[in-house]
This record gives structure tokens, sequence and C-alpha cells, in this order.
């Protein structure tokens, strides 16, 4: 498949095609992330409030389930979601884009944070899962800006953003510029653990057997038209599958998410996690 150029929050990524940022979290204000959870010196680097102004408007985190819970919710409990995230107000870099999954996740609360492993961590939670270095996901970043939505522009490391996709608060949807071939996510290569060619920086990282539920995008298309008729108010409140390749309305994940699965897969290799809780990131 084809390469997409950086865009969105992350400039680069780990297909090239779904860049956007940290294509795993941010959050609220200038870096979105969580600081009390980042390690001292990450903590130290990352864009501080003031250069994000934060608008008076901004709803708290809307309360809803993680997504143990969504994939377990009927069709009235689903359409809720759907329709509420339309008119959701989210922090600031969340709202970088007007993406639909990304309302969606926000709205269902879907902000479940990866495991994070030192490296002899990383190996043995490998060796006790039976996991290959062919299992390994990569994804290449660059330093990046954003202008969010107050106006501000906020520039950005490229540690800064593995950060986010490691510690922040919430779960930034990536790919939502263009390039949404499996949906919009955060979007990995399969190099062996090696850089991808696409950053700076490469993040490292595997899919978590006791959290991932992957599905290649051909079932998820045959699936989700029998998904349709069997949970009517969602389809109603989501709109038909749309597979749009930009644009935003590309609701591939959000089917996805609503029948259960977290992580969509392409026969390219390519990997795109919706919910980072389904990784496990090597540190």
């Amino acid at each position: 498949m084809g390469k997409r150029s950086g865009s969105g929050i992350t400039s680069g990524g780990g297909s090239g095609r779904g860049t956007s940022s940290s294509s795993s979290g941010s959050g609220s204000s200038a870096s979105a992330v969580s600081q009390s959870t980042l390690p001292q010196s990450a903590a130290a680097a990352v864009p501080q409030p003031q250069q994000s102004p934060q608008p008076q408007n901004v709803a708290p985190t809307p309360t809803g389930s993680s997504f143990d819970a969504l994939r377990k919710m009927d069709d009235d409990q689903l359409a809720d979601i759907a329709i509420k995230s339309k008119t959701v107000d989210m922090p600031n870099m969340l709202a970088d884009v007007d993406d639909v999954t990304q309302k969606f996740v926000y709205q269902a609360n879907l902000n479940d944070k990866p495991q994070v492993l030192d490296q002899a961590d990383f190996n043995k939670f490998m060796s006790d899962n039976n996991l290959r270095t062919s299992d390994l996901l990569s994804r290449s970043i660059n330093d990046i800006s954003y202008t969010n939505k107050s106006g501000t522009h906020v520039p950005m490391k490229a540690q800064d953003v593995a950060d986010m996709m490691m510690y922040s608060k919430y779960n930034y949807i990536g790919g939502k510029v263009n390039g949404q071939a499996l949906g919009a996510g955060t979007y990995f290569d399969h190099t062996n653990g090696n850089p991808t060619g696409y950053g700076k920086k490469t993040v490292v990282a595997v899919l978590n057997p006791a959290t991932a539920r992957t599905i290649d995008s051909y079932t998820l298309r045959q699936k989700a038209s029998s998904f349709a008729k069997t949970h009517p108010k969602f389809a109603k409140a989501v709109g038909s599958y749309n597979t749009a390749f930009s644009g935003g309305k590309n609701n591939m994940a959000i089917y996805a998410l609503a029948m259960g699965y977290n992580v969509i897969m392409d026969s390219g290799g390519y990997t795109n996690v919706i919910d980072r809780s389904a990784l496990v990131y090597r540190k």
C-alpha cells in the first residue's frame, strides 16, 4: 500500500500513513500529557500549558467505559455514545482535526494506557507470551508542530510525541488527516523492531495477547454489514460503513470498536491500533 505524508499531530509514522500525533494519546492543553505519569526528564521536555491555553468551554472528561465495557454494550448504549460524540467538546490537542473516530473514542472514555516496560521486562514479556521478533511493531516519528483550536502554535520534539503515545492522559487517535486505509488510529509497521525510515525516532511495541482483539479489514467490512442490521440505532447514529481515505468521516474504527475489536490489520503488514491498551511498549 502506498506511503502517506506526515500530517496532523505526528510527522512521520510507523506505516507512513496514519501519521497523526502520538497516534496514541494526547490530551488537553499544550501537551495534553498527564505529567505526573511521565519520567522526570520527559515531563520537563513536554510543552507547558501556557503555550496552549485551554478554552473555557471545554467539557470535563466524559464518564464512560473502557474497551472491555464498550464491547459489552447493547444497541441503545452504543447509539447514545455515537450521538453524544457528535457534539462533544474535546481538549485542544484532540480537536486538531474534526474526526468522527476521535470524537467517539473520547466520548466512550477509551483512555486506558498501554503497558511500558524496560528492555529486560519487555524481553521477558515476549518470552512468556511466545512472541517473536517478527511480532514487533515499529512506528517512527519526527519533531512536529501544530496549531490548536485556540490558534496557538505549539512545537513538539519527537521525544514529546513518544511520551504522549506511552503516558498521556488521553488517547489521541492518529491517521486523522489522510491515509485512513484501515480507519483512524495509530499505524505501525512490521520491521522486526527496526526503524521504518519515516522519522528520526522509532518507538517499538508489541500487541498484548491479553488485551488486543484483532480483525483484518476484509472481515471487518463483512461483519459491519451484519452488525448494522442487528444494531440499527447505532448504525443510524454512526452512518453507513465508510472507508473514505481522508476527510475525517471514515468510521471503520468505530465499527470495529463497537463489535469488540481494537486492532485492524491488513495483508500489507500494517497494523492500526485504535485502543492503546492493546499495546506493550518497550521503554
